[in-house]
């Protein structure tokens, strides 16, 4: 009896953390990635590439797209996700957009969400301004430290994602499941078959 109340008792404290990338994961946008190598030869990359590409330091990277959200396309199994989250309420339950775009774009992220029908004021917004994966993950581990204790994390990217379970081995009592999504893939093809 005294363990079912243990558990019982847990599962009233759980703090949920549910979290999701901008770019490929809750829309697709027309944003790209300008990139000057060190030739000089010029390249153009989405979000989705971006995500694979090795950072070369001697590479020069211009996000300056991503202080708008350009041409954007819902991604509908992730926004569903986020309405049923905001359905169920806040209370003990923390839901954020964590993306690599730069503070700039915060009013258009919100704007874009609002259209949407989704109620930006529940959301916690956080731009890191920086594709690092370390730092998301980062972000997560300082919720976990505030309190935290079921995460579930969306991302487009490979790196992201495996960042951000890492973090199961630092607190091997926390619940976190990181989901790589691709559905993004799903958005480019079909407009590819439009042309």
């Amino acid at each position: 009896m005294k363990l079912l109340l243990e558990n019982w008792r847990k599962y009233l404290n759980e703090s949920k953390l549910r979290v999701f990338d901008f770019d490929d994961t809750i829309a697709k946008s027309d944003s790209n990635i300008h990139i000057t190598t060190d030739t000089g030869e010029k390249i153009e990359m989405t979000p989705g590439e971006y995500a694979t590409h090795k950072i070369d330091p001697n590479y020069d990277y211009d996000f300056s797209e991503f202080d708008q959200v350009i041409n954007p396309r819902e991604i509908k199994q992730i926004t569903n996700i986020i309405r049923n989250a905001l359905n169920a309420g806040t209370e003990g339950r923390e839901i954020a957009v964590l993306t690599a775009r730069a503070p700039e774009s915060e009013a258009s992220i919100r704007d874009y969400l609002e259209s949407l029908g989704l109620d930006t004021s529940k959301i916690t917004f956080e731009l890191l301004g920086s594709s690092d994966p370390d730092d998301k993950a980062s972000w997560i581990a300082n919720r976990i430290e505030q309190g935290a204790t079921d995460v579930l994390f969306f991302d487009d990217s490979g790196k992201n994602v495996d960042a951000v379970q890492s973090l199961q081995s630092k607190y091997p009592d926390i619940k976190i499941k990181a989901r790589k999504v691709r559905y993004a893939e799903d958005i480019a093809e079909n407009l590819v078959g439009k042309n």
